[in-house]
């Protein structure tokens, strides 16, 4: 058996949507959609998933409530980033 198998899978159109095809390959493993996983994959397809990811994100995270230990933590942190510009300004 030859050690290298080359597997047939969509190949990335540019140099920047290697991230957006990792995260659709693995969409589209774990909801077992195959034909999804053997088809070329353009520029265009490539917007559509990235809205589709937004969308996701978007309406399908549950906002959480910061707790009061954070809030304090945060309120802190504000007062010294402020005052550390005031002070080069």
């Amino acid at each position: 058996m030859d050690p290298i198998e080359w597997v047939a899978t969509p190949q990335q159109p540019d140099a920047t949507s290697c991230g957006v095809l990792v995260v659709a390959q693995v969409h589209n493993y774990l909801t077992g959609n195959i034909d999804r996983q053997y088809y070329r994959v353009f520029k265009n397809d490539v917007k559509i998933m990235r809205l589709r990811l937004m969308w996701v994100i978007m309406h399908l995270s549950h906002e959480r409530l910061i707790s009061n230990e954070d809030l304090l933590r945060l309120g802190k942190s504000t007062r010294t980033v402020r005052q550390s510009s005031d002070a080069v300004y």
